[in-house]
């Protein structure tokens, strides 16, 4: 009986001085790969995200507005002379995102504060079938001057540089982008360093 208990307690020994020998090799690789990353980041030209941080959602700060030609919902001509003479509110909104779900009540509380219905645009990206662009639509016309494209990529997506949602921005006159973000929070505070 001896003997089983000293070959256990001879395992359990071996087991640990395993168990502890991983754990070192495993804080020293963490260890690596956080010195590695913050190397990365110092090399980063200024403005790019570090690694780890999304991918910007649309045209960045400072960056122009591509040309476009479309139809706002309510048949109105649209261009980029949408946003030659005054700041402008923008956001794009996909059917079936749930983030944009959660950000349409937000946006359409705060656009009426920004200069009245004339300076914001929102698009919808989606078809008028079942997938809700139109009731989306509904809800963003008494706020916004609203395009629907049924497919990711059409003008207004493309003018914008859209490439996840939702995407929110300040567009200076000109077309120029003041700041852009998913977050309303990203546009609000471009507003207030004003």
């Amino acid at each position: 009986m001896l003997n089983v208990v000293v070959v256990l307690v001879g395992a359990v020994m071996v087991l640990c001085a395993f168990d502890i020998v991983l754990t070192v090799g495993v804080a020293r690789r963490l260890r690596a790969q956080g010195e590695l990353l913050a190397r990365q980041a110092a090399l980063l030209p200024a403005g790019h995200p570090p690694p780890g941080d999304l991918p910007p959602v649309m045209r960045e700060a400072g960056e122009r507005l591509g040309a476009f030609r479309t139809a706002a919902t309510d048949g109105t001509p649209l261009d980029e002379g949408f946003f030659a003479d005054a700041p402008a509110l923008v956001a794009a909104f996909s059917v079936g995102c749930p983030a944009c779900e959660e950000r349409l009540p937000e946006f359409i509380r705060f656009a009426p504060s920004f200069a009245g219905r004339e300076r914001v645009l929102a698009l919808v990206v989606g078809t008028d079938g079942t997938d809700g662009a139109a009731e989306k639509a509904a809800l963003l016309e008494p706020v916004a001057t609203v395009v629907v494209e049924k497919i990711h990529g059409g003008p207004v997506c493309g003018s914008l540089g859209v490439r996840a949602y939702p995407a929110l921005a300040i567009v200076d006159p000109g077309g120029v982008v003041r700041a852009s973000g998913t977050l309303l929070q990203d546009a609000a505070a471009a507003l207030e360093t004003v």
